[in-house]
């Protein structure tokens, strides 16, 4: 059970919830790009082209960013495509897909998925991220395995 908890505190990034929660934090989403096509009726943004999005200390980049908006034009689903690394101060996720869906408050990276915080790291072809549950589930596909390294930290002595 401490097992458990103990990789989920690391690999969970909490920071991912307050990038795409943007009222949630109150700070300023700052989003660039090579291009940047708006299609209003679809209610979707496309950045296309070196995507860098950052909030605070957190920062998204990847080469192709979809924000789908809803009928109150909030974000309802963010999907990454192409190098896509999520970096917070404690912690970096990598792999070739990222989708957020902020209904269900599920962030799902996929293709070569790695969390990596400090010397601990998991992998697996999808890391799914339950953020409202504090869950999170890591997997592979066909002959795949997941890995976990987890680095215990070392207890001080007191005097």
């Amino acid at each position: 059970m401490t097992f458990v908890l103990c990789l989920w505190l690391w690999v969970a990034p909490a920071s991912a919830q307050g990038l795409f929660a943007t009222s949630a934090t109150g700070e300023p989403v700052d989003i660039t790009a090579n291009e940047l096509e708006v299609l209003e009726q679809k209610k979707q943004s496309i950045f296309r082209g070196d995507v860098v999005v950052t909030q605070g200390d957190m920062r998204l980049r990847s080469d192709h960013l979809v924000v789908f908006f809803d009928e109150q034009n909030q974000i309802r689903r963010i999907e990454a495509q192409g190098q896509v690394e999520l970096v917070d101060p404690q912690r970096r996720a990598t792999g070739e897909r990222a989708v957020y869906d902020r209904q269900e408050d599920i962030l799902q990276l996929s293709g070569q998925a790695v969390v990596v915080q400090g010397e601990n790291r998991v992998a697996g072809d999808e890391i799914v991220l339950y953020l409202g549950e504090n869950r999170s589930l890591v997997r592979s596909r066909d002959a795949g395995r997941v890995r976990a390294v987890i680095i215990p930290e070392e207890k001080t002595e007191e005097p």
